[in-house]
């Protein structure tokens, strides 16, 4: 994992996840084993499933799921 990530400390990181630099993952969110580019913000309880790749630049709202394989 890139070391300028935040990460709230409520939140849940898969150790198989690749997060890109400059990613802020925010509050109650859980990541399973899913690619995130950089500089993305991942809102609060956000869930985001096995094999989901979300691109640089991206920023998915509060209370958002992305399922396995999307």
């Amino acid at each position: 994992m890139n070391k300028n990530v935040f990460i709230h400390k409520s939140s849940i990181v898969e150790d198989d996840a690749t997060i890109g630099s400059g990613t802020k993952i925010w509050c109650f969110s859980h990541l399973m084993k899913c690619t995130v580019g950089s500089n993305c913000n991942i809102g609060q309880n956000v869930f985001i499933g096995n094999n989901v790749t979300i691109g640089k630049g991206c920023k998915i709202q509060n209370n958002v799921s992305l399922y396995d394989g999307l």
